[in-house]
């Protein structure tokens, strides 16, 4: 019964074969594919610096002025120790010999910062000039650098003899040396790089990733690019080149009445061509998809058999139009007709796209919640357009304070509540790609008895990112590379005062310069910029203290948590892991520690007569710093969670790992939050998914010494629910009520019971203007019409094996998600085909043809 259906098949790719455009498209593949096949790679050890891994350019070209200045002010004769290659004398600090070692052009607008002048000074100069470092260490000092930061990595190349370091491995050591005398400056990089090489040679600049990033690259951006541009558009063009005549050619009188005459039936036959037709693309797609898969395999050592996964989902985009080529030649029996129809549907496909794509990011991204905090009944969060909203119950929608931009700069920081009755935040203007801003940096305030309202506070110091709630009195302000603290005494002093000018802090901000960001701007008056310059880290008048022991420095990617009794905090950054805790003395009453260097997070803690907090414990961090990662604590227990590593806890009070927690899900985890005093945490992943792990009481688990190896800890199961949300934005916790407050689809708000996993309350606010329009007309637009772009969304799934992806905004604003279509694009493409087809076959089955 089947053979003659067969026949039709076998016939259709007989025909494919005899096509000459088929054999000119197999020509081009193979010349890609041949032109590919050279490219292989390797790794080697970070040494040069580039522009982009400077962190604080601002604060690195205010210790390198006022080094300079120093020198000048103390040793008249310093030009000739400089030639004698001392760098003015075996006493001086490390950041004052590695400045007195770079070269003249760059030496003189740095004295002139050492002034107290505004000089711009591109990134690529101090990266050119650290690079000649690298190749000589006459500047380095043994001594001098024993009261630096004391890197891991570092420590270890220290150790070695130096017969046993090659030319990588000094060079290394070099940058290592560099980077602990200039603290808070630069990003965390991973310690290996890749350069890749063609034919044998290598490319002139080298990929700051590590072999795992690498291959998260390659399958996460690269092969799906290919994939997409080449089988979502090159080959479906050809392919409705080739196979538009088919179905005209079937209908003549000889060949139809020839197909007729068996005992088959309309239908089948039909679908048979239908069917037949795809030969076209699936002898082209197979082809290039296996040599795309070997290349990657024999030559990037990466074997990802999901790729072989883009075979059917090519021929599956193919078939969509290839069902309107059929309907289309059906009825009008022309191949060009067929062409001309079928390009139009993809027009129409793509327009539909287009603007579905624009309300995505205009409308709908902007005013999604980012961040959010309850303050009482009152909900207050931040979007990611940089907007400030607040819920207001009595009308069911969200309130602006700060109004979304989507094309905006400005940021708002997420908002922290303080006690019962305070929250705060900060709008940064022109701070979303600019830790700096362009302007002077206000705590704002929200009370209930301004309606919530934002209120101008005492202001931030410069560069600040977030600031984080310690207990009800503490707030900590995170800058780049600095954490320093404040009283809510301090902060509604404001309230009290009627001079501005005489409130702590009240001085102008600094602004940025070509040297704190790429593409940072001035806009203030001279006097303006010097003042926060000098003031960084710490202004002596500004309520903000430094709280970091000496020979401490916070370092991107890192994350800063309070711990859940609020008088202390968490902070992971650079493979460490520290708890430190409030000192007895008032934060009022600290002297200015501004003029003492930061450092890494590799030291031991301060005297106790230091105004700064004090180092609690602390442990290593296994896996590569320069991934991000998530710190959550509850009761007495500590989750870590990196990028692509298992879950790991550990006790609270003395860091001792106590297990591995494995999920089973091949996500990545975004977000991680603790729930009280409970011993449990909610856990988001990139799918937009929740889970509430019970990590239950510290006690009863078997935990190492302090100091054990990380890779012995057991891996252990624990206990998980999955929240009953989906599409999760941001959450948090209010501990009024023992609640996980989720915000999920845009801005809708659910409260969770995280002991049964139950909603509690549901908030669904109203819409209004273009969120109207997107729900009411685009969604039902692209619901009808097939969303054939985001099947490459679909692709990019399969061959990564992950459902979303992360996007860095920046060393300030972290890093956003963006969640793959998988099924919406999928279950479009299958109904719409499966609509046209059986339109298709009712048209030829009742039609006298």
């Amino acid at each position: 019964m089947i053979g003659p259906y067969l026949a039709v098949i076998l016939d259709s790719f007989r025909a494919a074969l005899a096509s000459r455009v088929l054999w000119v498209a197999f020509f081009a593949i193979w010349v890609l594919l041949a032109a590919l096949a050279p490219i292989g790679y390797h790794e080697e050890f970070t040494t040069r610096f580039r522009w982009n891994d400077f962190e604080n350019g601002t604060q690195m070209k205010h210790l390198l002025g006022r080094a300079i200045a120093a020198e000048r002010d103390d040793d008249p004769g310093e030009g000739a120790a400089r030639e004698n290659g001392n760098g003015g004398g075996a006493d001086l600090s490390p950041v004052a010999r590695i400045a007195a070692r770079l070269p003249e052009d760059l030496r003189r607008p740095l004295r002139r910062v050492g002034d107290g002048e505004e000089v711009r000074i591109p990134l690529r100069d101090f990266a050119d000039a650290f690079n000649e470092l690298i190749e000589d260490e006459s500047w380095y000092d043994r001594d001098a650098w024993s009261t630096t930061l004391r890197l891991r990595e570092l420590r270890e190349l220290n150790e070695l003899p130096e017969e046993q370091l090659d030319e990588s491995l000094r060079q290394r050591r070099a940058r290592l040396r560099i980077e602990a005398a200039l603290p808070g400056v630069f990003r965390s990089r991973a310690s290996r790089s890749i350069r890749f090489s063609y034919a044998g040679y290598d490319f002139p600049a080298d990929v700051a990733v590590d072999k795992t990033r690498f291959v998260s690259l390659i399958n996460q951006w690269v092969m799906p690019t290919l994939i997409n541009w080449l089988l979502g558009f090159a080959l479906v063009f050809l392919g409705i080149l080739v196979t538009a005549s088919i179905i005209p050619e079937m209908l003549q009188p000889g060949s139809l009445h020839l197909l007729l005459s068996k005992p088959v039936s309309r239908t089948l036959l039909l679908l048979s061509k239908f069917l037949g037709g795809c030969a076209f693309v699936f002898l082209c797609v197979t082809q290039l998809v296996i040599g795309l898969w070997l290349i990657s395999g024999v030559r990037l050592d990466i074997w990802n058999a999901r790729l072989l996964w883009c075979i059917p989902v090519s021929v599956f985009l193919f078939s969509v139009f290839y069902s309107v080529s059929v309907v289309a030649g059906l009825r009008w029996r022309s191949s060009i007709l067929s062409i001309g129809i079928t390009c139009i549907f993809g027009a129409i496909c793509l327009t539909v796209g287009v603007i579905g794509g624009l309300f995505d990011s205009l409308v709908t991204r902007p005013q999604s919640l980012s961040s959010l905090t309850v303050a009482g009944d009152t909900l207050i969060g931040a979007t990611r357009g940089g907007g400030l909203v607040r819920y207001d119950r009595e009308a069911n929608e969200w309130v602006e304070s700060i109004e979304s931009n989507a094309m905006g700069r400005d940021r708002v920081l997420p908002p922290v509540r303080l006690g019962e009755d305070l929250v705060v935040t900060a709008n940064v203007s022109g701070g979303r790609f600019n830790p700096y801003g362009s302007g002077s940096l206000d705590l704002l305030t929200l009370r209930p008895g301004t309606g919530w309202e934002p209120q101008p506070g005492v202001r931030l110091p410069p560069a600040t990112t977030r600031v984080v709630a310690c207990g009800e009195t503490t707030l900590l302000a995170v800058t780049t590379g600095g954490l320093l603290a404040t009283t809510r005494g301090q902060i509604t002093r404001f309230d009290t005062e009627t001079d501005r000018d005489a409130l702590p802090g009240s001085t102008t901000e600094s602004p940025p310069d070509e040297s704190s960001t790429a593409g940072g701007r001035s806009s203030e008056p001279l006097g303006s910029w010097l003042g926060g310059l000098w003031r960084t880290p710490s202004d002596p008048a500004s309520p903000f203290k430094p709280i970091l022991p000496e020979a401490i420095a916070i370092v991107a990617p890192a994350s800063i948590v309070a711990t859940p009794s609020g008088d202390g905090v968490l902070i992971a950054s650079r493979g460490r892991l520290l708890r430190l805790a409030a000192p007895d003395k008032k934060l009022s009453t600290l002297p200015d520690t501004s003029t003492s260097p930061p450092s890494s997070s590799d030291t031991a803690a301060t005297p106790e007569d230091s105004p700064s907090w004090r180092i609690e414990a602390e442990a290593s961090l296994p896996g590569e710093p320069s991934r991000p990662l998530h710190v959550a604590a509850s009761g007495g227990v500590i989750l870590v969670a990196r990028e692509d590593g298992p879950l790991r806890l550990f006790r609270l009070d003395s860091l001792a790992p106590i297990a591995d927690l494995s999920h089973a899900e091949a996500e990545t985890v975004t977000d991680v939050l603790g729930l009280g005093d409970s011993g449990r945490f909610a856990v988001v992943t990139g799918d937009g998914r929740g889970r509430i792990v019970d990590a239950g009481d510290p006690s009863e688990e078997s935990t190492n010494e302090q100091g054990a190896t990380l890779d012995a800890v057991p891996v252990r199961d624990f206990s998980t629910r999955e929240l009953p949300v989906g599409e999760i934005e941001t959450m948090t916790f209010d501990a009024a009520t023992g609640q996980i407050v989720v915000a999920h689809h845009v801005d809708r708000v659910t409260r969770v019971d995280p002991e049964e996993g139950r909603v509690i309350d549901e908030i669904s606010p109203a819409i209004s203007g273009w969120r109207r329009v997107d729900r009411y007309v685009v969604t039902p637009l692209r619901t009808v019409v097939p969303q054939t772009g985001e099947l490459g969304q679909t692709v990019t799934a399969i061959v990564s094996g992950k459902s979303s992806a992360s996007i860095s905004g920046g060393s300030n604003d972290g890093e956003e998600r963006i969640r793959y279509r998988i099924a919406r694009p999928v279950l479009s493409c299958a109904g719409f085909i499966a609509v046209m087809l059986t339109i298709g076959c009712v048209y030829f089955s009742r039609r006298d043809f």
